[in-house]
């Protein structure tokens, strides 16, 4: 299987890459070049759990309807390809939700058993309705990322998370980076793809990168409570994972912040609002030309269309509102609890996304709390980091049943 990590396509201030496993991404743009500012000190996180209805329960993964794939998508001969609507959660406040996604399964002859089957959690592209990949004509370039897992054996299904997507109707905002609702929707697309009639098995895998890194670690640690039903899951691959986003409310107050997490604030501050009233952009984006929130449009996602002059002081009106601000964002911070699901970590240390230290300590945590963590740590590469051969072993040593490995 040949490596794809050359196929870059640069969208303004991001780009896409995709892995010998399809790891695409729609992120900020970051050059070689450390930042290793130290966040801020532990806070208390939030572990309230949301109390689901027993009719939520039975219509978790539920398909609503699906529809061909678009003439647009190319994808390896005699793909079975569709898109979904299915049913979630909200993990904000257990509401049942309508997520769209899409499901793909190779042209050939499935094993016994089905095909294992890959979760796929995309990165940032927004947090509008129109910021759903599977409503492009390309997946904002994660059409690859599926190709490669298609050409590996594995089936696929995708999540556009809630509230991204034109399909769905009207919908719960997308809460971004807040991490419940971004398990259930990863797990619910693994229900609605095992129902779907397509060949599936039951044994999966979930991968992502960046926020969807932390959307499959989330999924780690809501399997337990969340997962029944929607059959083994055997790891999670979790590429430069932001799993401690509290940095970012620190750094815009000591005006710290690199210029790719520049351009990547206004996307935090407006996603945490649309969860979280409490949390205004105008009082923290008072210094841009517009407090609009940011929107996809054709095949351009959110964070091509951001601009964020250098040298912008993005600081909050008032160390009230910063700290409103920072007390949400730790309320999203991973890990909050032990999960007994293997967890492969891939970073880089040149990452001017996530810091090299908020990386290490967040591991450090995890590995402290008992989790059975794989890092790879790749040296002078950045946010868009290259797992190498690591990735592809480790997701066929899981479906294979091998003992999992640990660096902790």
């Amino acid at each position: 299987m040949n490596s794809r990590w050359g196929r870059v396509r640069y969208v303004g201030v991001c780009v896409a890459v995709v892995s010998v496993f399809g790891i695409g991404i729609s992120a900020c743009a970051s050059t070689p070049g450390g930042d290793s500012t130290a966040g801020t000190p532990s806070s208390t996180v939030s572990s309230t759990s949301v109390v689901l209805s027993a009719e939520a329960v039975e219509q978790r993964g539920e398909i609503v309807r699906t529809d061909d794939a678009p003439d647009s998508w190319s994808l390896p001969y005699g793909t079975v390809a569709k898109r979904l609507v299915y049913r979630s959660t909200s993990g904000v406040d257990g509401s049942t939700t309508a997520v769209s996604g899409a499901v793909f399964v190779p042209g050939s002859t499935p094993p016994a058993g089905g095909w294992p089957l890959i979760a796929y959690a995309h990165g940032t592209t927004g947090i509008t309705p129109d910021c759903a990949p599977s409503d492009q004509a390309d997946m904002f370039g994660d059409l690859t990322a599926v190709q490669d897992f298609l050409d590996a054996g594995y089936a696929v299904v995708t999540t556009d998370y809630q509230g991204l997507g034109t399909r769905t109707g009207r919908q719960a905002p997308h809460p971004y980076l807040e991490p419940r609702t971004a398990a259930f929707n990863v797990i619910d697309a693994a229900r609605a793809a095992q129902s779907a009639g397509l060949g599936i098995s039951s044994r999966w895998l979930a991968a992502g990168r960046s926020q969807g890194g932390a959307a499959v670690w989330a999924t780690a640690e809501e399997f337990a409570g969340y997962g029944g039903g929607s059959g083994e899951l055997l790891g999670v691959v979790a590429v430069a994972p932001l799993l401690d986003p509290r940095y970012f409310a620190t750094r815009a107050q000591e005006n710290t912040l690199t210029r790719a997490q520049q351009h990547l604030y206004p996307l935090v501050v407006h996603g945490v609002s649309q969860a979280d009233p409490a949390v205004k952009p105008g009082d923290h984006l008072s210094a841009l030309n517009s407090s609009a929130v940011p929107v996809c449009g054709d095949d351009r996602t959110a964070l091509s269309s951001l601009s964020v002059p250098a040298h912008t002081s993005l600081g909050a009106v008032t160390p009230e509102a910063a700290q409103t601000l920072h007390a949400r964002l730790a309320a999203y911070t991973l890990p909050r609890t032990a999960t007994k699901v293997p967890i492969l970590a891939v970073y880089g240390t040149a990452d001017n996304v996530i810091p090299l230290d908020v990386m290490e300590d967040t591991l450090r945590r995890a590995c402290e709390a008992g989790d059975q963590v794989l890092s790879v740590r790749q040296e002078q590469q950045g946010h868009i980091v290259d797992p190498g051969p690591a990735m592809a072993n480790w997701v066929r040593d899981r479906v294979a049943g091998l003992p999992v490995p640990s660096n902790c």
